[in-house]
């Protein structure tokens, strides 16, 4: 069996992993030259969004034979609106390196391969392929060529800047910003690498590359941020919904399969799960739509999340994290089993209506 992966991405790696361990070893195209990311940043494995899950690393290990390493474990989060300012602290998540350094996370799951072809600096499309091999991944990490088989439904268009900055840091502690001043429907985070350094980063909705400058210098003025920056970039940042995710012989995984989230833009586990369920559906003929829908059933949750995030104001931004440190609220948001995607938007009404 002949299967072509379009992309070195998180899920187009997975997916050689798994396809491995049915004995197929398929060749991935990748359009840089190296294994690993443009930009060094540090991404969050929050417990919260996967659950029933309650430790998503370890899942990882025990159903799917990867081993991946965090930076760092989560136990305080620090909410902030514009006037009110929120600390929840406990078993929370990882923070996952992501960059050139072997303990990236691309790096480690590609590590964990055992013959894999990799052919760098072909940057190709699937129509290239089609003909010589039985299947297509697709995982380029965007949605161009989703879209361009009317797979694609864009959730969320915006502009992402962020910078590496140094500084005195909590290691173990993620800070998050909502204001509409500076971020419109998105958010911002600091997340460190260790005690000296830290990413930080501004997503803001509805904007150009040109046009989040300006938001990027309110923000750092606003919070009064004034780390020494010794990197930064910017890049669009898209999610959306793929459907079908799969066309004929075509698979769409992670990124390019609507597997990031459209609320806080975090996407790493759906994008591993991705990856593994497109290799099984190859290998054994079940329906990748279903081996998926647990996914697409949650980022739709989230969708619904968005949507209700986006109609909140600055007003009800303090309400809210007010709310999240009350002990009752708190407990039940970060110390249950609750399904925060399903019950948020919800909660996210309610609190509205109460302003």
């Amino acid at each position: 069996m002949k299967v072509a992966i379009i992309g070195a991405g998180v899920s187009g790696i997975a997916c050689a992993h798994e396809l491995e361990r049915y004995g197929v070893k398929p060749v991935i195209f990748e359009r840089n030259s190296f294994i690993g990311e443009q930009f060094s940043h540090v991404a969050s494995l929050l417990e919260v969004t996967h659950r029933p899950i309650r430790d998503a690393l370890r899942l990882i290990h025990k159903k799917y034979d990867i081993d991946i390493k965090p930076l760092n474990t989560i136990n305080t989060l620090v909410h902030n609106a514009p006037q009110k300012t929120s600390t929840i602290k406990g078993n929370l998540g990882y923070f996952i390196f992501r960059g050139r350094e072997n303990n990236d996370l691309k790096k480690q799951i590609f590590s964990q391969l055992k013959g894999t072809e990799v052919r760098f600096n072909e940057n190709v499309y699937y129509d290239a392929l089609e003909g010589m091999y039985d299947h297509i991944v697709i995982s380029s990490g965007e949605p161009s060529m989703t879209d361009e088989l009317g797979c694609w439904q864009e959730w969320f268009q915006g502009y992402e800047r962020g910078a590496v900055v140094l500084g005195n840091f909590d290691p173990n502690t993620q800070i998050m910003w909502v204001n509409k001043n500076y971020c419109k429907k998105g958010y911002a985070y600091l997340a460190p690498y260790n005690k000296n350094k830290a990413f930080i980063t501004l997503v803001v909705s509805d904007v150009d590359e040109k046009e989040i400058d300006a938001y990027w210098e309110e923000f750092l003025y606003t919070e009064n941020i004034k780390y020494t920056i010794i990197e930064e970039f910017k890049l669009e940042h898209l999610a959306g919904y793929a459907y079908p995710n799969k066309v004929n012989n075509i698979y769409f995984i992670g990124n390019a399969g609507g597997a990031l989230d459209s609320f806080l833009g975090f996407g790493q586990v759906n994008a591993i799960v991705t990856g593994i369920m497109a290799a099984r559906s190859i290998c054994t003929g079940e329906d990748y739509e279903k081996l998926i829908k647990p996914i697409t059933r949650r980022t739709k949750q989230f969708y619904e999340f968005r949507k209700a995030f986006n109609n909140l104001t600055n007003d009800n931004y303090d309400t809210l994290i007010r709310s999240i440190g009350l002990s009752g609220v708190k407990q039940i948001l970060y110390q249950s089993s609750l399904n925060i995607p399903k019950y948020g938007a919800k909660f996210l009404r309610i609190n509205k209506k109460k302003r």
